[in-house]
Order: structure tokens, then sequence, then C-alpha cells
């Protein structure tokens, strides 16, 4: 493990060469990864790091805290992703029952898992997939989510008619895409 001073703050890297054409940076527990191919020189690396260190940084600190329901918690040493597994379900399930029967829309399974990028997912088969990572969101957030992802069971893209679906059972629904949006730099 490598290590670079930006700002006062020690960044701790990990260089993993690979057969890729781009560099990609990404914040784990504790460190930075670095993936890029094998002959992109050490000075490379550091300049691409110090880009992000910004972005960097926030990340790192933010470790010391887990959020739970919009709520921002100490770590204090604890599984936060087993916090997740336990928590996040039974809203999920709560929101469901009251949207099922509202939409009159069901789906074929509901399944959980740790996502990097997508909150939620409706199959071709109309099989719903939840982030874990939900558990991190005031509970409205994951309630818009949830009708979200239900309404794609009718309408499988973002048309005009997805939307009006969405907007039947939370007016609110644009708000809620904003405060989703600015949870998202947050967490």
């Amino acid at each position: 493990m490598k290590k670079l001073l930006i700002n006062n703050t020690v960044i701790p890297y990990k260089v993993v060469k690979k057969p890729i054409k781009h560099l990609y940076l990404e914040v784990k527990e504790g460190f930075v990864e670095v993936r890029c191919n094998h002959f992109v020189p050490h000075f490379k690396i550091e300049k691409f790091i110090i880009k992000h260190s910004s972005h960097i940084i926030q990340k790192l600190k933010n470790e010391e805290f887990y959020y739970l329901f919009g709520k921002k918690y100490d770590k204090n040493c604890i599984d936060v992703k087993e916090i997740y597994i336990k928590s996040l379900p039974p809203v999920i399930f709560d929101y469901l029952k009251i949207y099922t029967n509202k939409m009159n829309l069901y789906p074929t399974k509901v399944s959980f898992r740790f996502n990097k990028s997508r909150w939620g997912s409706c199959s071709a088969k109309n099989a719903l997939s939840f982030n874990y990572y939900l558990a991190k969101l005031p509970k409205e957030l994951i309630e818009y989510v949830v009708v979200h992802e239900l309404a794609h069971i009718r309408h499988k893209n973002h048309s005009r008619a997805f939307w009006e679906e969405v907007e039947k059972f939370l007016k609110d629904y644009k708000l809620r895409i904003r405060k989703l949006k600015k949870m998202e730099k947050i967490i």
C-alpha cells in the first residue's frame, strides 16, 4: 500500500494493473484502489489521484459514519452491511404491501443485493430487485423507489405513461427525485 499526502490528509492507495485502456479509481474501506494498464507511469497515477482528491477525501471521511434511513451514526466497529441486510427488507415489504394493492401491480419475485449503481430494478419477467444500500435513505425516498419499480411492471421504460403512473400514487415524485439526487452526493 502506497501513501500520498494531499492537503494534510494521507491517502493510502493500491494500484491494480490490468489490461485496460483507462485509469479507474474506487474508494474502498480506508484506501483508494486505482486500476490501470501495465504501462501507466507512477507519476500519472499520482496525478490522477490528486485530480480527484477532494472527492476521495470526502469519501474517506464519510467512512467514519453510516446512514440508516437518512440519519447519520458513528460506525464504532460495527458491520454496516449486516444492519442494512436486517433493516431494509421489512421496510420494502411494508411499502410493497401498500402499493401492490393500490397500483394493482404484483412482482413475480422480490430480491435484494448490494449494488453500486442502481437503487432498484424490474426484470422483463416482473421480478423486482432492491439495493440494500437503500437503507441509507430516508423512508420517503425508499417509498419512491418502490413505486418507481412497481410502475416498471406496467411500463418497461421511462415514457410519459410511466411517469404518469408514478404520479398517480406519488404526486410529489419530482421533489423526491431531487432529494434522492442530493442524498446520493452525501452518502
